[in-house]
């Protein structure tokens, strides 16, 4: 069912817009590059937004805390991150200098030759946009299952934005994962970051704390006999993407295969702590969940 929007949704609108339509007269690498810049001082200065970054940091890095410089890195990727999604169309078509093997691929376009199905796993980690960009290009379009917007303003843009060079988009529910489940019994291909907290989910370890993970891709992999491999687009100091597709999953119990992911992304952001969105609530009661 469709939200109403509010008076407080335009508002919000209003200053979420501003900016990036400010910048649209500049190059996309500067304008994600200041917008980021300039979203992530607005981050820094909402002491409860600062305080929920520090406070994650000091959980898996007790041995750093107030860790000033850090947290202004975080920051501004969150904002990069951000200017990415807004400025999705443009992302999708100027995006280069992309590094990856030469055949980082093969292992999906074989599984797809043979009309099985793949579940690409990562997180809101580096700029995991440029992973559904390459795949379009490789001509493996993927589909999306993401979480609505609580501004519906906003939400007719995000969803536009997550569209670019998708093949299909799902919001989260029981009607989303039906429509993943025909998406992948067809032997498409799914692009998930599986890093939120999730209230139905299993307490397990996510850099070394416990925390709700969502098993839910393990088990559909499990149903369909879907490739279920964790991928990542990692930024390096020049800002060049790396991407890195690990081996597939072995089917096994859908708890053990999660645990697993969440290993894998684990080592990816204590290498790159910079790069993961640590204003996610991740870590929130783990006790909650049987």
């Amino acid at each position: 069912m469709e939200r109403k929007t509010k008076f407080r949704h335009y508002i919000e609108a209003v200053l979420i817009y501003a900016l990036p339509w400010a910048l649209r007269p500049l190059r996309l690498k500067w304008r994600i590059a200041i917008g980021g810049a300039i979203i992530g001082f607005a981050v820094r200065s909402v002491p409860s937004l600062r305080r929920r970054i520090e406070r994650n940091l000091e959980l898996v890095f007790p041995e750093l805390p107030n860790n000033k410089a850090l947290t202004k890195r975080v920051s501004q990727h969150i904002g990069r991150g951000f200017m990415v999604l807004f400025y999705s169309e443009d992302y999708h078509k100027n995006l280069s200098g992309v590094v990856m093997a030469p055949n980082a691929f093969a292992e999906i376009e074989a599984a797809q030759a043979k009309g099985q199905p793949v579940i690409l796993v990562s997180g809101h980690f580096g700029q995991w946009e440029a992973i559904r960009v390459m795949l379009a290009r490789a001509g493996m379009p993927s589909a999306s299952i993401y979480r609505e917007s609580s501004n519906p303003i906003f939400e007719r843009h995000f969803a536009k934005a997550m569209s670019v060079g998708s093949a299909g988009l799902f919001r989260t529910g029981l009607k989303g994962t039906r429509n993943m489940m025909k998406h992948l019994r067809a032997g498409g291909i799914i692009t998930v970051l599986l890093d939120q907290r999730v209230n139905e989910g299993k307490p397990l370890d996510f850099m070394g704390v416990p925390a709700l993970s969502s098993t839910v891709m393990a088990e559909l992999a499990v149903k369909t006999g879907a490739l279920l491999m964790p991928i990542y687009a990692v930024l390096d100091a020049q800002g060049t993407v790396h991407i890195t597709l690990e081996p597939p999953l072995k089917h096994e119990d859908p708890v053990v295969m999660t645990q697993k992911l969440n290993d894998s992304l684990s080592a990816q952001v204590q290498a790159h702590p910079e790069q993961w969105y640590w204003l996610h609530n991740r870590w929130a009661r783990p006790d909650i969940s049987q």
